[in-house]
């Protein structure tokens, strides 16, 4: 290479050389810029957003309001409860936290693989995932959330906070009639956007819980859900707290007292519980049963009970994954209140409406007799369950003759027995305040018979005609052009039958016969009623006629203790039935218990003289698909005492109990001793059901 050749090449490797070094120098710039403006331009944002990202915003849940029975006795409350939840933490670091937050917990059923789950089944996966709860009240529990806080390092994402959780000290006592609370769903927070709902929210589900769960129409906001408060932490790198901000308590929520008696309460359902069970042993199918007892002169409901039990805890305290056979079995239905939703047919606790409207009526005086011989002499008269021979009004309901009460009803007439139930609000809700979901039951009617049975008969009709057009489409398109006409007549001919058929059906069928009254008259039939309904009518004929409307929420009480509102009785009718007419049937009603052959005389011989008892005995069929007519009966039992001046009724059924006195009966008579005080004939062994 010459000496010329050396010289270029260099210089253009000194130019090449001063291009990379601009190039340096140009990055250089860049970068010691982009830093000046990083560290001295936007240093104070970037400082606040780093603040930012310490800071967290922590909701505080408020206690759920007490629930009281009368005397305040707490019935249902909120204790304390340590949630421990999981948010999410750097991919590589999940499994190791997940692992090491399963080893302190120490519980067998939160493995690794389980807790995993809980993530991935939480739809929101941006919050927290709550992994479990422990109460603070248990030493076990406390434990575990100080072996967790000891191990806080090991733990990036594990938060650990104190909630209050709803507690019924009593567990299932009244379960049906306080209701639980749940996690709130998708279609809830919806109805319930403009209240302030979120998707972690617990929420009342039935009962008193639901009832008073919040309301707020512009000038009253009240409720047994309080006002969230919140707090502002700040947290280090791992979301550990290091220190707090700011704290808004939370506002619990409001008070409820309600009209139960827990003294009652308890007396009721230990003795339905003990009823039940010997029931049990004579028929498996029994397990079920309800109860309403009602203070005559206000409406006021004393105690109510639906057996088989539902303990709310379970539905707050992880119980019910457990137990969920137990509430969902389709045969028993623990979750149904069968006090306000069940309808029963009443047997002859209904034959004092057909009583009064008989007497009413002037058809019937109390001291008309007639002659029992074991059954109604009408065609279509049901038989009696025994030979009464000679009885009247007074005798016909102290041994419950199902001839009688034919007889009375018949000359009464089923619009006049219907008119007299109605008012006596048979067939009917009540209106109960403080639950939901109460059932009308059916007062069968002339109307209501064609209503529901028209129907019926006009599908089959129409069925039984599109069986034969289609039959003779096939016949008609394989036949001979000389067998078209026999097969049209023939057509016509089973056209002709049907239709005769069906109009034979149709008459008898939604016309009403005089069957129906007989069955009507003595509570069988199409009699269907809610147990309050007929707690509620006995009630109304003890106090002379004014139906109250039941009610179960006495008044709500803020967090400060002021009077937000207090439910007083309300009249719902005054009946029309004569007073002479409901004196005769309570003075009928008293020979049940008073008489030597009546059916309850046996179940209150040992009360004082001043407390007499006037009820009614039932039995009745069932009703229900494969249920043996001769074998299978509901045992019913309606009273109210005393006597002279009525102060509680009460109305009880015990399914597949083969006699009302001597199962829903005994029920009663633990009731009415406990209410009076008759210390001496509570609790003691009777009639073969040991009630210690």
């Amino acid at each position: 290479m010459g000496d010329r050749e050396k010289e270029s090449w260099k210089l253009r490797l000194s130019q090449r050389l001063k291009g990379f070094l601009g190039i340096l120098i140009f990055i250089f710039l860049l970068l010691t810029s982009r830093l000046f403006f990083l560290q001295i331009v936007n240093a104070q944002e970037f400082s606040k957003q780093s603040a930012e990202n310490r800071i967290r915003i922590n909701p505080i849940e408020a206690r759920r309001g007490d629930i009281l029975d009368r005397n305040g006795q707490v019935l249902a409350t909120s204790q304390p409860v340590y949630i421990v939840s999981l948010r999410s933490v750097p991919n590589q670091d999940l499994d190791t936290v997940i692992n090491n937050l399963a080893a302190l917990l120490q519980d067998p059923e939160l493995t690794p693989a389980a807790i995993k789950e809980l993530i991935a089944n939480n739809p929101y996966r941006y919050q927290s995932t709550e992994i479990k709860r422990l109460p603070a009240s248990d030493p076990e529990a406390m434990a575990t959330v100080t072996r967790l806080e000891e191990h806080r390092q090991e733990l990036p994402g594990v938060n650990i906070i104190e909630e209050p959780q709803r507690y019924y000290p009593y567990g299932p006592l009244a379960g049906h009639l306080l209701g639980y609370v749940g996690q709130i769903t998708q279609e809830e927070l919806e109805t319930r956007k403009e209240d302030n709902y979120g998707i972690n929210d617990k929420i009342g589900k039935s009962g008193i819980e639901a009832f008073l769960e919040y309301y707020n129409d512009g000038n009253l906001e009240m409720g047994l859900r309080g006002k969230k408060g919140a707090e502002q932490v700040e947290v280090d790198a791992a979301n550990r707290k290091v220190r707090d901000l700011v704290t808004l308590p939370p506002t619990p929520g409001d008070t409820v007292q309600l009209t139960i008696d827990l003294k009652l309460q308890q007396t009721l359902e230990k003795a339905m519980d003990q009823v039940i069970a010997a029931t049990k042993k004579q028929n498996p199918k029994a397990g079920g049963g309800a109860a309403v007892v009602l203070d005559v002169k206000s409406g006021a409901v004393l105690a109510m009970a639906s057996k088989p039990d539902i303990d709310p805890n379970d539905f707050v305290n992880g119980s019910y994954a457990k137990k969920a056979s137990y509430y969902n079995d389709p045969r028993l239905k623990p979750l149904f209140n069968r006090a306000i939703q069940g309808v029963y047919p009443p047997g002859s606790t209904f034959k004092p409406i057909t009583a009064m409207a008989a007497l009413d009526a002037g058809v019937v005086k109390p001291q008309d007799t007639i002659y029992d011989t074991g059954r109604y002499w009408k065609p279509g008269g049901i038989t009696c369950w025994a030979v009464h021979g000679n009885v009247n009004m007074y005798r016909g309901m102290a041994v419950s003759c199902n001839t009688y009460f034919q007889w009375a009803g018949e000359l009464a007439g089923i619009e006049k027995i219907d008119d007299v139930a109605r008012q006596f609000g048979l067939g009917q809700p009540t209106g109960i305040v403080g639950l939901q979901g109460e059932a009308k039951g059916i007062l069968p009617t002339p109307e209501w018979k064609k209503q529901i049975n028209a129907p019926y008969w006009d599908r089959w009709l129409k069925n039984q005609e599109q069986r034969i057009e289609k039959k003779y489409v096939d016949l008609l398109a394989a036949a001979a052009p000389e067998e078209r006409e026999k097969l049209l007549k023939q057509k016509e001919q089973e056209l002709r039958q049907i239709r005769a058929e069906y109009q034979i059906n149709y008459n008898f069928n939604t016309t009403w016969q005089p069957f129906n009254t007989y069955n009507t008259a003595i509570g069988q039939g199409d009699n269907n009623y809610t147990v309050i309904q007929l707690a509620n009518y006995i009630a109304t004929l003890a106090n002379g006629g004014t139906r109250w409307r039941p009610y179960v929420v006495d008044k709500v009480i803020g967090a400060d203790g002021s009077l937000k509102k207090e439910y007083r009785p309300e009249v719902m009718e005054r009946v029309a039935v004569s007073q002479e007419a409901m004196a005769q049937v309570r003075q009928a009603m008293l020979a049940v218990t008073q008489s030597a052959d009546g059916t309850a005389a046996f179940l209150f011989r040992d009360f004082p003289p001043d407390i007499k008892v006037a009820a009614k005995t039932g039995t009745a069929q069932t009703g229900l698909a494969g249920d043996d007519k001769n074998s299978d009966f509901h045992g019913l039992f309606v009273a109210f005492a005393p006597y002279d001046d009525p102060e509680i009724a009460i109305a009880v059924i015990i399914e597949y109990a083969r006699h009302g006195g001597d199962s829903a009966g005994v029920v009663a008579r633990e009731v009415f001793a406990q209410y009076f005080g008759l210390t001496d004939i509570l609790n003691k062994p009777f009639y073969g059901v040991s009630v210690e």
